[in-house]
């Protein structure tokens, strides 16, 4: 519990640093997606209560995605399927009644309608708790688990956007137009 609530303090700063970093996602030339699909291949048969934890993680994190992801009405575009396969809290997939955890783990699928292009890549997200004073003159805040849950679903889709404007797409969909 003390790392969670050291984690949480950290949040705030992170969830800042996210919002900047989504200003470089934004900047770079980035295809459309004809699709944003993310689902979850994690279930109690697994050891996990992940699924009875986080009911919306799926749509939260396709929301996020969008976000960060231009999109079109074009079945030529490509389409971007994540599978969530973990939720954990350092590396314990059964999660505390607390809701705690603090790594997400899946696979985004690059898929296209030719099927030329088609690429994937994992995607891993652990929070870490950072040993740093609060400097004099500030007062640290700790964010809830709403924000710390937030802060985690953000950088999840901010590393499918950054690896999804990296890939080389040339030839499929939006790119040529």
């Amino acid at each position: 519990m003390k790392m969670f609530k050291t984690m949480k303090k950290l949040t705030l700063a992170t969830t800042v640093s996210l919002i900047a970093l989504s200003g470089a996602v934004g900047a770079k030339e980035m295809p459309l997606v004809s699709e944003i699909d993310v689902s979850a291949s994690y279930d109690a048969a697994q050891d996990t209560n992940a699924q009875e934890m986080f009911p919306e993680i799926t749509s939260d994190i396709a929301l996020a995605i969008a976000d960060l992801v231009p999109q079109s009405d074009d079945g030529a575009d490509p389409i971007i399927r994540v599978d969530i396969r973990k939720v954990a809290l350092n590396g314990d997939t059964v999660l505390p009644d607390s809701k705690e955890f603090n790594e997400l783990e899946g696979v985004v699928s690059i898929e296209t309608e030719s099927g030329n292009g088609a690429q994937s890549f994992p995607v891993a997200i652990k929070a870490v708790a950072a040993d740093g004073a609060v400097p004099p003159g500030y007062t640290a805040i700790s964010p809830s688990l709403t924000d710390f849950y937030n802060a985690m679903v953000v950088a999840f889709a901010q590393n499918v956007a950054e690896e999804f404007a990296d890939l080389n797409l040339v030839g499929v969909g939006s790119i040529n137009r």
